[in-house]
């Protein structure tokens, strides 16, 4: 013994501190195995569980149960579960099969019992010390599964086949709730046309991302086999709306895809089918899908309902022949004018521009047949001005030819977002009316109620631009929707036009009262009213009793062409 006291440096303890034992070998590798996101079990060859981890237990909600002894069968909804791993374990290597967990194990193996949640199984061989034929069993809920890394922007990519069905499942529910749509897509990759195509699971990888990127942040992308992805889509949703996600992802495939250095062309074949109409349960919607998608060819698209598609094909045709139009207005569009008389004279105090379009099949089309789809458009503006164009062009011809019709005020139903100021060429509305060459005192603007009132405030300043420059306002279609007397007032307007709905309520006494009352009331407030839509001698002779002043109508003068009105100008002055 040394004169310090201290035992030589061979008899020290040379056992590690507690608090590095954690960091052993053997210790981690416990750790990992207990807490890993994959619920382990090894099976010996009767079918009986010798050790199960702390995650299969936390799967089967058993965490403190004895598992140890009894037979895996007991936990899966699966007859034969072990013996038809024994029948395919050749040929599994490692894959995953999916398998339905018993809801309360062993103890509720009655026919009423509730069906358990779907898991994911694989079963690997082990080879132990003892002999035995044991088995790794690695079970996964797909439900708790990561989904695959996606930028913000790009559709969701699932993991697993069975999370997507459970998402479908859960977004037909709503829809059932809400009464809603839900759309799924399946697309199927064709082999590329090259005479040495590349890996498909490369391609069909490459492809899947390209997806992701094409599809909306809310739609729902699943691999559901090699080559073959589902889409999930849900409400608000309509089929021009299915359409166009189908026609996005077909151009997403028109660039060429490199794998392996090599430049490929990949085409989708997809099919679309739309709940409740092609299926109410997730099985029912996939082979609807599917049948759509046995039924389009190669870089094409089909509906579970045919008639469907040739509705959208016709619709589609149609957008796109009016948009061809609204690009050359002058060549497909033409204005026709229609007389606004005065009742008790039977004067022509002025006139109403209305604008047809020249359909290369349909012929002559009225507004209510292609406006809407202008406004999807997005060209209300474009084809207003234009409107507004052609009428001043027409009154300048009409005065230096020296006819009456140049006294006459004209009216031109518009669109409000032509007092918006980012309009798509920056022309505020009173420097684009200037630079046609408007003269004050004959163009009305016709604009809807509502609309108007919203604008009033941030377009206060244009309004009375265009007051100064001498246009007039009208509120059209008062009667298909409540009167806002105190805005309107409020309002740089002088005219109001009367929907011809209010027509159909000259029997009623009560509503004649009514609108009575509506044009003195208007009268008060020093508004002209015009009633549109006069078809009929009994509607003429009710308007005339109720003391309607301004009235437009079939029956009074038709919407014509300019050559037209002409002569029936010349007619009436003949007449007297």
């Amino acid at each position: 013994m040394t004169g310090s006291g201290r035992e030589p440096p061979g008899n020290q303890d040379e056992r590690p501190p507690a608090s590095a034992v954690r960091y052993l070998p053997a210790v981690l590798s416990r750790l990992a195995v207990e807490h890993a996101p994959v619920g382990l079990v090894l099976v010996d060859g009767q079918g009986l569980i010798r050790w199960a981890s702390a995650g299969f237990r936390r799967l089967l909600d058993r965490h403190d149960e004895a598992l140890e002894g009894h037979s895996i069968e007991e936990w899966f909804d699966c007859p034969g579960f072990l013996a038809f791993q024994r029948d395919v374990l050749a040929s599994l290597e490692g894959g995953w099969q999916q398998v339905r967990l018993a809801s309360q194990g062993a103890a509720s193996q009655g026919a009423d019992r509730e069906p358990g949640r779907l898991v994911l199984v694989s079963v690997s061989a082990v080879e132990p010390e003892t002999g035995d034929a044991l088995r790794l069993l690695s079970v996964i809920d797909p439900l708790e599964a990561p989904e695959v890394a996606a930028a913000p922007e790009t559709a969701p990519y699932l993991a697993s086949v069975w999370r997507f069905e459970d998402r479908l499942r859960h977004a037909l529910e709503r829809a059932d709730r809400l009464q809603g749509q839900v759309g799924l897509l399946m697309l199927r990759l064709a082999r590329p046309a090259a005479p040495d195509a590349a890996d498909d699971d490369e391609l069909g990888g490459r492809v899947g991302r390209r997806l992701a990127h094409t599809l909306r942040r809310e739609d729902s992308l699943a691999k559901l086999a090699p080559g073959c992805w589902g889409v999930l889509i849900e409400p608000p949703l309509s089929p021009e709306g299915l359409q166009t996600a189908a026609l996005r992802c077909l151009e997403a495939m028109e660039a060429p895809v490199l794998v392996d250095e090599r430049a490929l062309l990949p085409s989708l074949s997809i099919g679309i089918a739309i709940h409740p109409e092609d299926g109410e349960t997730p099985e029912q919607l996939l082979a609807s899908a599917e049948s759509a998608l046995r039924r389009a060819g190669p870089s094409r698209y089909a509906f579970f309902d045919d008639g469907l598609r040739r509705r959208l094909a016709a619709s589609l045709n149609f957008r796109q022949q009016l948009q061809a139009a609204l690009l050359e207005p002058e060549a497909h569009f033409q204005l026709l004018f229609q007389p606004q008389l005065e009742l008790r004279s039977g004067r022509c105090v002025g006139l109403e521009a209305l604008v047809r379009w020249r359909h290369p099949r349909d012929g002559l089309l009225t507004p209510e047949h292609f406006l809407p789809t202008v406004a999807e458009l997005g060209q209300q503006v474009r084809l207003d001005r234009w409107v507004i164009t052609e009428a001043i062009a027409q009154r300048t011809a009409w005065r230096a030819a020296g006819s009456r019709l140049a006294e006459l005020g004209v009216a031109v139903n518009a669109h409000v977002d032509l007092l918006d100021q980012a309009v798509f060429d920056r022309r505020p509305l009173d420097v684009f009316l200037r630079q046609q060459g408007l003269e004050p005192g004959w163009l009305c603007l016709e604009l809807a109620q509502q609309g108007l009132i919203d604008r009033a405030g941030p377009q206060a300043h244009l309004l009375r631009r265009l007051q100064r420059l001498g246009v007039g306002l009208a509120v059209n279609d008062i009667g298909t929707g409540p009167l806002d007397l105190l805005n309107l007032t409020s309002l740089p307007v002088s005219r109001v036009k009367l929907s011809p709905v209010l027509l159909d309520s000259f029997d009623a006494l009560e509503a004649g009262n009514a609108l009575e009352a509506l044009l003195r009331c208007l009268e008060v407030l020093c508004l002209e009213s015009v009633l549109v839509g006069v078809e009929t001698a009994p509607q003429l002779e009710a308007a005339r009793r109720l003391g309607v002043t301004l009235a437009q109508g079939r029956l009074l003068g038709a919407p014509q062409s300019a050559e037209a009105l002409e002569a029936w100008w010349a007619a009436r002055a003949v007449s007297g």
